[in-house]
């Protein structure tokens, strides 16, 4: 009777165990690795706080982007920004996510799956140039130990223009470690430059703002902007080719907002029969407070108000109330400009 009754018992048991042992898969292996109770409550309230999404900061050195799902990953997308006062983006899937938890995971493991078969799931969001940036930050939730899928589609469409950039990951999970999703990122984006990462589990979000600016000191990432260069000169050098020539501007409005655009490479159009070299700058010179009219002679340079343009005058030209001087070549160097075909030139202050 003794071994009867044991055996419905061991039976019993084990039916307890798998079940644990199914559920605790799902809760370590989950979305951002956390159920919705364990989310203080901003489960589908992404978008709605006012410092959440795309922002531009008045720090153009960096750049956040994040995915997030339950609001873990984007608390500290948002606590860098606020760091740094940097501009930050949200990378979106092109099909939002289920509400339902069970429905979601099923679809991100999915997703995970079509990724192995290199089929990237679709997003709406998109980078043109991160040539501004010193540092790019990379913010995602860790789904079954890899980068939540939709960032790594951004990371697969964007390989090219990440190439040679500095990128810091960061990331939240439930206990899981980040070296998995750091060699998705290293093979995703190879020709980038990896910093060291953040990751943020349940057991340390709590310390976020203390981890985050640590980090951040640690990456040399600050609010400062870098010294600025002197912009008292009024002297700049334009490279043309393999020779530097010099020019002096004019001390009025117009000519300061073009020294504070420099660097500037731009292609230098033949007008008139090489009687000017001429482009287009974007935006348009500011011309506020700056006198109007002006006779040219070879080596000023001017701007054409009716057109915008920024017109160099090769040779010696006629009066005209629509030209306003901002500059002039010094010495003979205009001679490197003359002839009537176009120029490749780089602008820069001395």
């Amino acid at each position: 009777m003794k071994k009867l009754f044991l055996i419905p018992l061991m039976l019993l048991a084990t039916l307890m165990l798998t079940a644990a042992c199914s559920e605790d898969e799902q809760l370590t292996d989950g979305q951002e690795q956390t159920t919705p109770e364990e989310d203080d409550g901003e489960e589908g309230n992404e978008g709605n706080n006012e410092e959440g999404g795309n922002v531009d900061g008045s720090n153009g050195r960096y750049l956040v982007l994040y995915c997030s799902r339950t609001g873990n990953t984007e608390r500290m997308a948002q606590t860098i920004q606020s760091a740094l006062d940097c501009d930050m983006m949200v990378v979106e899937p092109e099909t939002p996510y289920e509400d339902d938890y069970n429905t979601m995971l099923d679809r991100a493991q999915a997703e995970l799956d079509a990724i192995a078969q290199g089929n990237y799931p679709a997003i709406t969001t998109s980078v043109e140039s991160f040539d501004a940036y010193d540092i790019v930050f990379i913010g995602y939730p860790i789904w079954y130990s890899y980068i939540a899928t939709p960032m790594q589609t951004f990371l697969h469409n964007h390989a090219d223009l990440l190439a040679g950039k500095r990128i810091a990951l960061f990331a939240s999970s439930g206990s899981s470690g980040i070296g998995t999703s750091e060699r998705d990122a290293a093979t995703l984006v190879p020709d980038a430059v990896f910093e060291e990462s953040l990751l943020l589990t349940s057991s340390t979000l709590g310390s976020m703002e203390t981890r985050i600016p640590q980090w951040l000191e640690s990456l040399g990432a600050s609010r400062e902007e870098p010294d600025a260069p002197d912009v008292t000169s009024l002297h700049s050098n334009i490279i043309v080719g393999k020779q530097t020539i010099t020019a002096t501007m004019e001390d009025n409005d117009a000519a300061r907002d073009f020294l504070s655009r420099l660097p500037l490479e731009v292609t230098l159009e033949d007008y008139n029969n090489g009687t000017e070299k001429i482009f287009y700058p974007d935006p348009e010179l500011s011309l506020d407070d700056t006198p109007r009219g002006c006779a040219p002679i070879a080596g000023d340079i001017t701007i054409y108000e009716p057109w915008g343009n920024v017109a160099i005058f090769c040779r010696d030209w006629s009066e005209s109330n629509s030209l306003i001087k901002i500059g002039h070549i010094d010495d003979d160097g205009i001679n490197l400009l003359q002839g009537t075909e176009s120029i490749n030139v780089k602008f820069e202050r001395q």
